[in-house]
């Protein structure tokens, strides 16, 4: 049974004590994430409807749907749009080719497409009034390709597409075609080398006049070898530890208003065999099981929103209604352990980890006075760390250097009242190379 398709390779509201930040308010902004239906070969309808519920508390406008060739994933596809439609989600849906595995034949995807959309039309997410399209990949199907796609998409449904790709190409010629109505940059949700996030290649789609979708992602990490059921050959990482997922955020919210891009995309909800998933794990798993077990990403979840929501308000700070929450995240293996039970070798790009415990604390000012002193006191393999004085009403960021052993965590009000506690997974060795990363979630007493 096929959850996963084999071929598939290199994918690689405003509160209290809120700020204005980069954007035009009467601008228009989606945020929307990656959903890959291939894993969701059990899905049943609670499933879906879970997921809407889940992904509309995330505060998401939409659900991008990977979709591949297999039949199964057609009918997922359709089921999906047919469910939304007859709710009351705001959330909607739109598809996103994955031409890494998709036959080049605009004829099939024409009326795949529009199977799908038909489903469940009002479930539709639209940009400009038109039917939002995109994909993974697909430049090599040409121009012609691409306009005859979009042609017979419009005449089927009587409606204009909004076409805005992920194609990988140079920016230049993906924003000189004329039936790219936008563009959105796969890659850019991680940096390429060992080094910090950076805006620098999203600058040149930022600087132009078509609409852009700018990614985001918590990390990336694939671990497959080349035998087996799962033979994929994809066994590498993006450097993720240092505070990838919010600086990626606080970077794009700080662009001014004509240099903000006007989506953002989520990478992902769902797709445990490259270790991005911020959702829940529900549905099939491409045999990841082995670094995806125990690694939950709620953390990643809420994170998301976070942002997500000062992004859409435009507002900085932290919501009035909110309460003390601390979001901890890290590897639980050194990236220096020497020996591993494992048949796939070491990961590639494996010296760009850094071991590191990275903290999200939030204290809104609704809730704590700017007179008192806040500290987070972290103790790791029976060792104090020093602490780290806090602010109110901002997100503090906070990446500590970690050892082998238990962590444990706690903020003091005033060193003698201790608001958030507790304790988070151990930093141990052994096992298979696993370089996802575990996240918890503390609130507040």
């Amino acid at each position: 049974m096929q959850w996963f398709s084999k071929s598939r390779s290199s994918k690689g509201g405003v509160g209290e004590g809120k700020e204005p930040i980069g954007g035009d308010a009467n601008q228009p902004r989606l945020a929307v994430a990656h959903f890959m239906l291939g894993n969701t070969y059990p899905f049943t309808e609670q499933d879906w409807m879970k997921t809407f519920d889940l992904a509309e508390d995330t505060a998401l406008d939409g659900l991008a749907l990977n979709i591949g060739p297999e039949e199964w994933q057609l009918a997922q596809a359709c089921t999906a749009y047919r469910l939304l439609s007859a709710s009351n989600h705001t959330l909607k849906l739109f598809l996103s080719l994955d031409l890494m595995v998709l036959p080049k034949d605009p004829e099939l995807l024409v009326g795949k497409i529009v199977k799908i959309v038909q489903s469940g039309q009002s479930a539709q997410l639209k940009w400009d009034k038109k039917i939002l399209l995109s994909t993974f990949g697909g430049h090599d199907l040409g121009d012609d390709g691409w306009r005859e796609v979009l042609s017979g998409f419009k005449n089927a449904l009587g409606e204009k597409v909004f076409f805005i790709p992920s194609f990988f190409l140079p920016p230049e010629e993906i924003l000189k075609k004329d039936y790219v109505d936008g563009a959105y940059h796969w890659n850019g949700a991680w940096p390429m080398d060992n080094s910090t996030t950076t805006l620098d290649s999203d600058r040149p789609f930022l600087d132009h006049k078509k609409p852009y979708m700018a990614s985001v992602s918590p990390l990336f990490f694939t671990h497959y070898g080349t035998e087996g059921e799962w033979a994929f050959n994809k066994n590498w990482i993006y450097r993720s530890d240092d505070l990838l997922l919010p600086r990626r955020f606080s970077q794009l919210l700080s662009l001014p208003p004509d240099k903000s891009p006007q989506m953002i995309q989520a990478i992902s909800w769902n797709d445990f065999g490259e270790s991005h998933y911020i959702g829940p794990i529900l549905g099939a798993q491409p045999g990841s099981e082995s670094w995806t077990e125990g690694m939950d990403h709620e953390g990643f979840r809420l994170i998301t929103k976070y942002y997500i929501q000062q992004w859409k308000t435009q507002m900085s700070g932290t919501d009035s209604k909110e309460k003390g929450r601390l979001i901890v995240w890290y590897r639980t293996q050194s990236r220096d352990m020497v020996i591993a039970e494992d048949r796939v070798g070491k990961p590639d790009h494996a010296e760009w980890a850094q071991d590191l415990l990275n903290f999200f604390i939030v204290l809104p000012e609704s809730k704590y006075s700017t007179k008192d002193h806040y500290n987070l006191h972290v103790q790791n393999a029976g060792e104090p760390v020093k602490p780290y004085l806090l602010n109110v009403g901002v997100p503090n960021l906070i990446h500590i250097h970690f050892k082998l052993g238990e962590v444990f965590f706690k903020v003091m009000k005033n060193n003698e009242e201790v608001v958030i506690e507790g304790e988070g997974k151990d930093i141990a060795q052994g096992g298979r190379w696993n370089y996802n990363m575990w996240t918890g979630v503390y609130d507040a007493k």
